[in-house]
């Protein structure tokens, strides 16, 4: 600071009229000086926040992985479905079938969902005979106006839904340039398009009771890609990336907890689907049967996980190719020598 005199009164000190008065004057340098001190200071507090979440992300993460570790070994409890209301989609037939079947077994209430009519009641039928309680309705998946009105139908009638499970789909195997753009639009609507609309419809009853499951189909097609299965491979990794990207918006800032995602990924099941499936080590990874998958599917959903691969290890085996150079990553699928051969539907 540098002393100075005032000019507004510097005038009248000639004549003596006014006494000369002072004040403190803060020059241009000192000015810029605070200012590179006060700018100083922020970059060294961002620093030290950035520093901060750091050390935080690395415990959290050293956390994290020990738990991992632990649920591998000991794994998480299995959630309670007694009195839980399922929609399951594809009830007619195969997976379907079994996971309406084996959830009612467990307790659950079901609401079975097909377009073949007369498949679905006998799915229905099959629960009633055991003693369990179940529903059926006509839909096609591929229509978004009659999932509106089913689903309109399903709310009169029962009321909500807690878990949803989309498992319907289509697998036409053939190479790419076969499809007619009518069977590639159909394949999308059934296999991606009706996850959406199905979601839309029961998300928001999800939120406002801060409760609920989302379930969906996906395949191990969904993470990695095969041959004559072009269109099939494009709707399962679209699958994926909107249980991810559910699963990362109902996260954020934690907004949602309580309503949880789960992306299935199963390798072959003998559901009539894959009529000529190429594995070259059946040992390794064989096929499985609906019965089993829908099994392991609902130990999944009831463990909440949010990704299941059925078999189990195609997880680890996935995971592990994956840190691998794409090259390396091809050698291995040409190495395994697995997929579908062209057949028709």
């Amino acid at each position: 600071m540098v002393l100075g005199k005032d000019k507004s009164v510097s005038r009248f000190e000639d004549n003596g009229d006014v006494k000369p008065s002072y004040r403190f004057i803060l020059s241009r340098s000192e000015h810029k000086t605070s200012f590179k001190m006060v700018s100083g200071l922020m970059v060294i507090y961002q620093y030290a926040l950035l520093v901060l979440d750091f050390l935080q992300f690395c415990v959290c993460s050293f956390l994290l992985m020990i738990q991992a570790g632990w649920h591998v070994i000991f794994p998480k409890q299995l959630k309670n479905v007694v009195g839980e209301i399922i929609l399951i989609t594809g009830t007619g037939h195969g997976i379907g079938r079994e996971l309406a079947l084996q959830f009612s077994r467990l307790g659950a209430k079901i609401i079975c969902l097909d377009i073949n009519e007369a498949n679905n009641k006998q799915t229905v039928a099959d629960i009633t005979r055991e003693g369990g309680t179940a529903w059926g309705y006509k839909c096609d998946v591929s229509n978004r106006g009659e999932i509106h009105s089913v689903c309109t139908k399903i709310r009169e009638e029962i009321g909500q839904i807690t878990i949803l499970v989309n498992n319907a789909g289509i697998m036409p195997c053939k190479p790419f340039m076969k499809h007619t753009p009518e069977e590639i639009q159909k394949l999308f609507d059934i296999n991606v398009f009706s996850h959406f609309w199905m979601v839309r419809e029961w998300l928001p009853l999800f939120i406002t009771s801060n409760k609920g499951h989302i379930v969906s189909m996906s395949s191990v097609a969904g993470l990695v890609a095969t041959s004559n299965l072009v269109p099939y491979c494009s709707s399962k990794y679209a699958v994926k990336g909107l249980m991810d990207g559910l699963s990362e918006e109902l996260r954020y800032a934690g907004r949602h907890p309580d309503i949880k995602i789960t992306c299935v990924h199963p390798f072959v099941v003998d559901t009539g689907l894959a009529k000529k499936p190429r594995i070259r080590f059946p040992s390794f990874n064989p096929i499985t049967t609906a019965e089993r998958c829908a099994e392991l599917m609902i130990e999944g959903i009831r463990r909440e996980d949010e990704m299941v691969c059925i078999p189990p290890k195609d997880f680890y085996c996935y995971k592990l190719v994956s840190l691998f150079p794409i090259g390396v990553q091809k050698a291995f699928v040409d190495f395994m020598d697995t997929g579908v051969d062209e057949h028709d539907n």
